[in-house]
C-alpha cells in the first residue's frame, strides 16, 4: 500500500510500503516511487487519499488551494487531474468582467436565461501575489489563472528557478490597475492592466485567458530589465479604454497621458505632448522656440501673459499646477 508524506517545503514523497529485503546485508527497506517537488507553497497541511481510486488530494498551508493528483503512469510517477487555487494574499483589486454600460453590469439569474459568463469576478493579488485570476459567482469551473506566457514552469527550471519562489520572478509585478472594453473582443486583447512601479501597459485576452500581447510602450522605453529603464516619472497610475476598443489611455506619475492602439501597440499620441517623443524635426523646432502642438505649457504661458493685461486665469489652474508643470519642463 503506498503512504504520501508532505513536507514543509511543499514536497509530497510516495513510498511503497510493502518489505523489500535488501541481499547485501538482509535489512528489509521501503521503495520510494515518486517525490514531487514543489507542490505546494509553504508547505503541505493535508493529504488523503481517494478510496479504490490512485488520487490523491492535497491541500497546502500557505498555498490556498487543494489539488487532485493522479498516478496513472508506468514509472509511478504522478500529474495534476484538478485544482482550485485563490489568491495567496489579500485580493487588492476586484472588478466585474465586462460591467456593461455605465458599469451598472448584468442582473443574472435562472429565469431568464443568462449565461454564467456574467457573472465573472476579476481579482488582482495583493502584496506577494503576482497572479491575475477570474472567478465566477455561479460555476467555479469557470475559475482560473490568467496566464503570463507559454512555458513559464519549464522557463523557470531551466534558469534554476525553483518553485513558487522562483516563478515569481519571471511574472510582471503587482497589477495596479486594469481596463476591459468587450466591443472588440472577438477580434484583439479586451483587457488592458497597468502594473507596480511600472510604465508599460500590458494587453490581455479574457477569452483564451492569457496575455496576448502587445507591450504598450513608448519607443525608447527598453523591454529588457539588463538595460536602462523608463524613468519614474513614465510609470503608469491610470489605465483606460475607449469606447471603440481601439485604443488604450494610459496616465504616468509625470501627468503625461499615453494612447495607443491596443491591436498594434502603436503609440498613438500624448497629452501634453511628451519632449521625448517628439521626432528630430520636431525637437529642433522646439530648440529653435517655435511652437510645439500639445504642449501645454504653451497654453499655460498664454493664460498667464492674458492674466497680466487684466484677464482672468481660470479656476481650475491653481498654483499647483503650475508648480506641477514648472517641474515637468525642468
Amino acid at each position: 500500500a503506498p503512504l504520501a508524506v508532505g513536507c514543509d517545503d511543499g514536497s509530497v514523497s510516495v513510498w511503497d510500503l510493502t518489505p523489500v529485503e535488501d541481499d547485501n546485508d538482509g535489512t528489509t527497506r521501503r521503495t520510494l516511487l515518486t517525490q514531487m517537488e514543489a507542490t505546494h507553497h509553504g508547505g503541505v497541511s493535508k493529504l488523503q487519499y481517494l478510496p479504490g481510486e490512485p488520487l490523491l488530494l492535497s491541500t497546502g498551508m500557505a498555498s490556498n488551494s487543494v489539488l487532485l493528483h493522479v498516478f496513472d503512469a508506468p514509472d509511478h510517477s504522478g500529474r495534476i487531474l484538478r485544482q482550485r487555487k485563490g489568491h495567496t494574499s489579500p485580493p487588492r483589486l476586484l472588478r466585474y468582467l465586462h460591467p456593461g454600460v455605465g458599469g451598472g453590469g448584468i442582473l443574472a439569474n435562472a429565469s431568464d436565461g443568462t449565461d454564467a459568463a456574467s457573472c465573472q469576478i476579476l481579482s488582482c493579488g495583493g502584496p506577494g501575489d503576482l497572479s491575475l485570476r477570474l472567478f465566477s459567482t455561479a460555476r467555479t469551473n469557470l475559475d482560473k489563472e490568467y496566464s503570463q506566457g507559454p512555458g513559464l514552469e519549464r522557463k523557470a527550471k531551466k534558469l534554476g528557478l525553483v518553485g513558487p519562489e522562483g516563478r515569481a520572478e519571471l511574472l510582471l509585478p503587482e497589477v495596479a490597475g486594469l481596463a476591459t472594453s468587450e466591443a472588440r473582443s472577438r477580434d484583439w486583447g479586451d483587457l488592458v492592466t497597468i502594473h507596480k512601479d511600472h510604465a508599460m501597459a500590458y494587453v490581455w485576452s479574457t477569452k483564451r485567458g492569457s496575455q496576448t500581447g502587445p507591450v504598450l510602450r513608448q519607443p525608447q522605453w527598453n523591454v529588457s530589465a539588463m538595460k536602462k529603464r523608463p524613468p519614474r516619472t513614465a510609470h503608469a497610475t491610470s489605465v483606460a479604454i475607449s469606447a471603440c476598443g481601439n485604443f488604450a489611455l494610459v496616465g504616468t506619475v509625470g501627468g503625461v497621458v499615453y494612447k495607443y492602439n491596443i491591436q498594434s501597440g502603436i503609440p498613438r499620441g500624448s497629452f501634453p505632448r511628451d519632449a521625448a517623443s517628439l521626432t528630430e524635426e520636431e525637437e529642433r523646432r522646439r530648440k529653435k522656440g517655435i511652437k510645439v502642438a500639445g504642449d501645454v505649457g504653451r497654453t499655460m504661458r498664454m493664460l498667464e501673459k492674458n492674466s497680466m493685461k487684466g484677464g482672468v486665469m481660470p479656476s481650475d489652474v491653481d498654483q499647483a499646477e503650475r508648480d506641477r508643470i514648472s517641474f515637468m519642463e525642468a
